[in-house]
């Protein structure tokens, strides 16, 4: 029942933002503010009950699509993207601590069951020295901690309602333009030289590690566009999207070769340069 619910949460904040996002790309706040309003007032009475992920995801997506509408620039937006989840979590803890107080708690029950659980797993299997040592490389739970994790769910949730949005609108009004926006998605040496920045002072801070991941998750989407748009000018078989999707998921140095592609692509723009030498 509980996993249920959970997924309703995340299916109605997703698809209630996206929609609200997709009437403020097309039509700007001002002129969208009945619709704003009304999800605001679902939104608000939700979090009232106990559960703030719905009022999350719309102020944090609407506040990026009204910056992708000023701005037409998804570089820009995706840059400032961890940004506005930092400042999110900042006004949770300031006009929510109550509600981070009560997550803690179930995040404590919550881990101790699971450590119960592996003990238990790890002496019916004979082998309760890899439970030791499985727990003994678990980080600490701390506040800290708990709002990274929480923060890096809002911000995926945040940017899968903005890309719904943008492409709804395109296949409403644009057919093909998202797309097109899509494999065209790359970062400025600003845009890098922000995001490799935050990434590296939350590494290197105790604590604040999971904080990181809010700054490569722009550059990881950019790097997948990237595949994306030179599949599309090599004209290569979606087999290849299928093996790189199959590597991302199951193989791990992925992630950092991918960031590097990023970083040098902000720098020699390999579509240009692919397309020149194409044509």
């Amino acid at each position: 029942m509980m996993l249920l619910v959970t997924l309703l949460t995340l299916l109605l904040a997703w698809l209630g933002s996206a929609a609200v996002a997709m009437a403020i790309l097309r039509r700007g706040l001002q002129a969208s503010a009945n619709v704003f309003l009304f999800v605001l007032l679902l939104a608000a009475a939700w979090a009232y009950t106990g559960n703030i992920v719905p009022l999350s995801t719309l102020l944090c997506s609407s506040a990026l699509a009204v910056a992708l509408r000023a701005t037409s620039s998804w570089s820009m937006v995706i840059t400032l993207t961890p940004l506005v989840i930092i400042i999110w979590a900042g006004a949770l803890l300031v006009f929510a601590s109550d509600y981070v107080a009560l997550l803690m708690v179930y995040a404590e029950q919550g881990l101790e069951v699971f450590k119960q659980q592996l003990e238990l797993a790890a002496a019916n299997g004979g082998n309760p020295e890899r439970a030791e040592q499985m727990l003994a490389q678990m980080p600490p739970l701390t506040a800290e901690h708990l709002l990274g994790n929480l923060a890096f769910m809002q911000m995926l949730l945040t940017l899968i309602s903005l890309f719904t949005a943008r492409w709804w609108q395109a296949k409403l009004y644009n057919p093909g333009g998202f797309q097109q926006e899509f494999y065209q998605l790359r970062l400025s040496r600003a845009n890098i030289l922000v995001l490799v920045v935050g990434l590296v002072l939350f590494s290197s801070i105790e604590g604040y590690h999971q904080w990181a991941w809010l700054f490569a998750i722009p550059i990881i989407i950019v790097g997948i566009a990237l595949v994306h748009a030179l599949v599309a000018l090599k004209q290569l078989s979606r087999h290849w999207l299928f093996g790189f999707y199959v590597m991302f998921i199951t193989f791990a140095p992925v992630v950092p070769l991918l960031m590097m592609a990023v970083i040098a692509d902000s720098a020699l723009d390999f579509r240009l340069r692919l397309t020149k030498y194409m044509s």
